[in-house]
């Protein structure tokens, strides 16, 4: 819990009442209630605490999911093409993607996973903001190990497309 600070939220003599976190400063402040209806529809701050925990670790897992499923796509692709097999595993000079449209398609399509991920860790993110949970963890996946390792396959990738083409 964090500490008792005169901040939107905390009432002041009531410490079980401070379910933020510091991780939640930067959330963005849901309006204030105006009348008792809006105070009534205001959601529980215990589900709110929840679903912002939630969503820290549903970033690392989104994360680690995008590098995974990359891998396994590149790696499924690349063994369908092996087993095709082609002139250029046959004279030596490709292990895995054995004919020039296999290398097309393994760069083309093994691209994908990174760049939905960079996408989708963006919506996800600004969606998090607009419905007042915790967003930042979503921004740090985003920076930290989605868009490092999109920039590194994609120059793996788009090297293999620029080198069959010229």
């Amino acid at each position: 819990m964090a500490s008792h600070e005169n901040r939107p939220g905390f009432a002041p003599g009531h410490p079980e009442n401070d379910l933020h976190d510091s991780a939640d400063y930067h959330n963005k402040l849901r309006p204030e209630p105006h009348t008792l209806e809006e105070f009534a529809d205001q959601p529980d701050p215990k589900v709110v605490n929840a679903r912002n925990e939630a969503s820290t670790k549903q970033a690392l897992w989104f994360a680690g999911g995008t590098v995974a499923i990359t891998f396994l796509v590149a790696g499924v692709l690349a063994l369908i093409a092996r087993m095709t097999g082609g002139p250029l595993c046959e004279t030596g000079e490709a292990t895995w993607l054995c004919t020039n449209t296999w290398r097309t398609v393994w760069a083309v399509v093994s691209s994908i996973p990174p760049v939905a991920g960079i996408l989708g860790c963006a919506i996800i993110m600004v969606r998090k903001l607009n419905r007042y949970e915790r967003w930042m963890p979503w921004m740090g996946v985003f920076w930290l190990p989605i868009v490092p390792f999109a920039m590194w396959w994609l120059t793996i990738t788009i090297g293999i497309l620029a080198t069959d083409s010229a």
